[in-house]
């Protein structure tokens, strides 16, 4: 959406990868060819980071827009992506039937020395010290299941949010564009690092846009531990009913 809206048109010159790349993601791709990429452009970049807000430094004029998702959501995500890899990461925690997969997910702590290691400590963390730490008070926060529910709105946020005086036309292009159904069928062009072979397929990246995913699949046992480790990581109840539903 945002590099649709920088470039003014949903028909994108390159790749989005390309145009907005997943700076601390090790997808294969050398960091001095993406930096190479991003020097290259004309204009307003945009890029993609999962590091908090104390690990990057903000320039007068950077836009810093934060989405996320509740955790069950992202957990049963991850699952998808790393049995969709075309190479497996051995004994990986996301490989694992389940029941361990989730214990692990909910009880193991941050892993200073591991910044890939997904938990719900990790992704909590991210969301206190970007979020509620106030480090970044011009800070842009959108929540995964509002962007579903109305995903025009969302693009109507978005322009607004970095300073794009978009046109209806243009949002209304960007919002088409942007639906779940459009998006799978250009995987290739949409899916981080999409026709190079590190997917088993690219469409599996785009799995099915949906909220919820844990619902029937998690005992009364694991949900409860999860609330219950929730509540630990994020005391403040506001900020926890947010995290996990967004304004719905």
């Amino acid at each position: 959406m945002l590099a649709m809206l920088v470039n003014g048109s949903s028909n994108l010159p390159e790749k989005v990868p390309v145009l907005s790349p997943w700076v601390d993601a090790d997808l294969g791709v050398p960091a001095d060819k993406v930096a190479a990429g991003l020097a290259g452009q004309k204009g307003r970049r945009v890029v993609k980071t999962h590091t908090p807000a104390d690990g990057f430094p903000i320039w007068n004029g950077v836009t810093v827009i934060a989405v996320y998702r509740h955790p069950l959501d992202i957990f049963f995500s991850l699952r998808k992506h790393e049995a969709n890899k075309s190479v497996a990461t051995p004994d990986h925690p996301m490989s694992l039937p389940v029941p361990e997969s989730v214990r692990r997910f909910i009880n193991e702590d941050v892993d200073p020395d591991d910044c890939d290691k997904d938990t719900l400590a990790s992704l909590t963390l991210h969301y206190t010290d970007t979020v509620l730490s106030g480090r970044h008070p011009n800070l842009n926060v959108f929540h995964y299941s509002d962007m579903l529910r109305d995903g025009h709105r969302t693009v109507q946020h978005l322009a607004r949010a970095a300073g794009i005086e978009a046109s209806a036309e243009l949002i209304d292009q960007v919002a088409a564009a942007t639906v779940f159904g459009a998006m799978k069928s250009r995987a290739v062009d949409y899916a981080p690092v999409g026709g190079t072979g590190y997917w088993k397929s690219d469409a599996g990246f785009f799995d099915s846009a949906s909220s919820g995913k844990w619902e029937g699949r998690l005992s009364p046992a694991e949900i409860n531990l999860f609330n219950t480790r929730l509540v630990e990581l994020v005391p403040d109840e506001k900020a926890r009913t947010w995290l996990l539903a967004g304004d719905s």
